[in-house]
């Protein structure tokens, strides 16, 4: 149970203490993980963090506090704080005013499905689940090193704020992360691998993760000492969903963050290339891409934001152009919009920021066999092995992992060292065809000072790009 109690406690005394506006969310985010290293357990990890979030807003300014003391006397204290802090940065002129959006007062209670309650899964099963992923991989002689870890997490979230909206939230999480080092002759090929979803423990064989990490076993095998080099120059490229996904995400998901674009996050994270984009093209029509949390099972999934704004599906870009931004309430209140529900908090100890949950490429009406027989001479790129970009997220490269020269449009012979490095604009504007396929990969996105990692869902479908410049190494 989460006290929630002295959410209600916080919201009423701050309006005693004379906040425009307040919010209280109390938080606990319990989490357990086991890990196999080469088929040796390392000490397994359980913990829990459970506190209380504030946030006010006071003479036009916003500031946010937290607590892991759940009395009213500590909660008493940290507004006091709070206020006192506020008072010495009070907005002096109308536009230094922190406005906050107007969003409609709601109650709401919303869970994710689980068959198998978090509370009623033990370690062995951990345990259990890792060894048979283990086995797996051992029997590969070109595996030289296995690191495979299982994790689980269930989040409990009360939010109520003083314009009247109360939610409550139940968010499991399972994730099988594994880090594999094969060697052939004098080819070396690591490979992490990242599948995750919301839901019980059920929800791994859902998406296929046993299935999908067996995959990868047998295609880092396949490869490693066979993948041949080429020569710099201009090809045409088809990418997988993965490498589609980390470029939706890296290159439109966080220059698309509303307090990124007005500068807020320049001395954290950066600032976002579309302050300098006047036309709102930033690529060819085919250029599609979306961000989703509302997904069923997926990794990013939730219902109603940090804020306790309701859930929507935001199209970032439509055709080739800017459509919309992620927004929160105090970033839309600026521009005299909705908040499109962006806000998210990693634990109940930071303030909410504007984040991504599902970004993605759209599909399109191609079929896979369609998109390479497009193709007479170039690329495919089926996954990544790392990815750099700058603090304005323009220019960027991407390094395969997977990856086959395209002969006579026919995939034939893996090749190595495969590096797209362009910027933003020129990669979207030489999207040329979108497969009907949609497929996803689990990440933690990182944001923020303190920095906060939240969990998401990249991907897209296969993608074909007309005339890249490629590097190797």
């Amino acid at each position: 149970m989460l006290a929630e109690d002295l959410a209600h406690f916080a919201v009423q005394q701050s309006s005693k203490l004379g906040f425009e506006y307040s919010e209280a969310r109390v938080q606990r985010d319990i989490f357990v993980s086991l890990s196999l290293n080469s088929g040796i357990p390392d000490v397994p990890l359980k913990g829990e963090f459970y506190g209380i979030g504030i946030r006010a807003i006071y003479k036009g300014a916003m500031g946010f506090s937290s607590t892991n003391l759940l009395t009213k006397e500590s909660i008493m204290n940290v507004l006091q704080n709070l206020k006192r802090t506020l008072e010495s940065i009070t907005a002096t002129k109308e536009n230094e005013r922190v406005k906050m959006s107007e969003e409609d007062a709601l109650t709401a209670n919303w869970s994710v499905d689980e068959r198998t309650r978090f509370e009623d899964v033990n370690l062995d099963w951990f345990l259990k689940k890792t060894r048979e992923l283990d086995d797996v991989a051992k029997k590969e002689e070109k595996i030289k090193q296995r690191l495979i870890r299982l994790s689980g997490s269930l989040q409990l979230k009360y939010f109520v704020n003083s314009e009247g909206t109360m939610v409550r939230a139940r968010i499991p999480r399972y994730l099988l992360t594994a880090f594999i080092t094969a060697y052939d002759s004098s080819d070396i090929a690591q490979r992490f691998i990242e599948i995750g979803g919301s839901g019980g423990p059920e929800v791994l064989d859902r998406l296929k993760a046993y299935e999908k990490f067996n995959e990868e076993i047998k295609t880092i095998t396949k490869i490693v000492g066979k993948r041949k080099s080429i020569k710099e120059g201009t090809y045409d490229v088809v990418v997988g969903p993965e490498v589609a996904g980390i470029m939706a995400h890296e290159s439109i998901g966080h220059p698309f963050e509303a307090d990124r674009v007005r500068g807020r996050e320049g001395a954290q994270g950066g600032e976002s290339y579309l302050r300098d984009v006047k036309s709102g093209k930033i690529g060819s029509v085919e250029a599609n891409i979306s961000d989703d949390p509302t997904i069923p099972f997926s990794y990013g999934y939730f219902l109603f934001d940090e804020e306790g704004v309701k859930a929507r599906k935001k199209e970032l870009v439509k055709g080739g152009s800017v459509n919309e931004l992620l927004h929160n309430r105090e970033t839309a209140g600026e521009m005299g919009i909705k908040s499109n529900a962006s806000a998210r908090a990693s634990n109940y100890s930071v303030e909410p920021i504007i984040r991504m949950s599902n970004t993605f490429v759209e599909p399109g009406d191609w079929t896979f066999e369609e998109i390479v027989k497009e193709v007479k001479d170039g690329l495919y790129i089926n996954s990544f092995m790392e990815w750099n970009i700058d603090d304005r997220r323009l220019n960027q490269r991407y390094v395969g992992f997977e990856a086959y020269r395209i002969s006579n449009s026919e995939i034939s012979e893996p090749v190595k060292g495969i590096i797209i490095e362009t910027t933003t604009l020129n990669l979207w504007s030489k999207l040329y065809a979108r497969s009907r396929d949609l497929e996803f990969s689990a990440a933690t996105c990182g944001k923020g000072d303190p920095e906060q990692g939240v969990p998401v869902w990249t991907g897209g479908p296969y993608l074909l790009f007309k005339g890249l410049n490629l590097k190797v190494r």
